[in-house]
């Protein structure tokens, strides 16, 4: 499914997450036997490693930790991340009460449903992150032949990603703000992510009876 809170060309979040790992093997080079991204991928290697359980263990506090100092020193990503997001939100606002008038007057429905399931990969979709007069000649073409609209926008925090898919007989289009990707939220979700792969990775050898001290 495609990500719609980020424009192509960003990078989507297992992107983000590679690069972290990357990173923490580099923090960690030469610390274990193994690396991080390898024992992931190929746990079984290191099936008759000496307490291995062990230092599974130790390799997770080390990630975690790099997770702690991240988010510790992120102050000012946190920062800028509110201002940007507050800005998209004000955006949004504008945009959709433009959007709902214009959907009035084309005698159209314009429906906030509790969910909204359609193949996104399949959608054509602007992202926009500025106001411009030419957005509105835009929703005036889009609706000739829209059957009707979606408000698919999301609350996120006290913020709003403002969403809108124009449903046609044969394609949607969808017109979404760009919104900003909390970085605490990125690298708080990754500590999450690794966190339990780790802990998958000790209990399948356990259970496998493949540790051993």
């Amino acid at each position: 499914m495609a990500d719609v809170t980020m424009p192509p060309g960003a990078l989507s979040f297992q992107e983000q997450l590679d690069l972290m790992i990357d990173d923490i093997d580099r923090s960690i080079a030469g610390k274990y036997v193994f690396t991080l991204r390898d024992l992931l991928e190929n746990p079984d290697d290191y099936a008759e490693t000496s307490d291995i359980d062990k230092e599974i263990d130790k390799l997770k506090g080390d990630v975690n930790a790099y997770f702690d100092d991240m988010i510790s020193g992120a102050s000012e990503q946190v920062a800028k991340y509110k201002d940007d997001a507050m800005k998209s939100t004000r955006l949004a606002e504008k945009f959709e009460g433009v959007l709902k008038d214009k959907v009035k007057s084309a005698k159209k429905p314009f429906v906030s449903p509790f969910y909204f399931v359609r193949k996104e990969d399949e959608d054509e979709v602007i992202f926009i992150d500025n106001y411009d007069t030419a957005y509105e000649a835009l929703v005036d073409e889009l609706l000739k032949s829209t059957m009707f609209v979606v408000n698919a926008s999301i609350e996120v925090d006290t913020f709003k990603m403002g969403r809108w898919v124009f449903v046609g007989e044969n394609k949607n289009m969808g017109i979404s703000i760009f919104f900003p990707v909390n970085p605490v939220g990125v690298l708080e979700l990754a500590k999450d992510q690794l966190a339990t792969a780790l802990d998958g990775v000790k209990l399948d050898l356990e259970a496998s009876g493949k540790t051993r001290a």
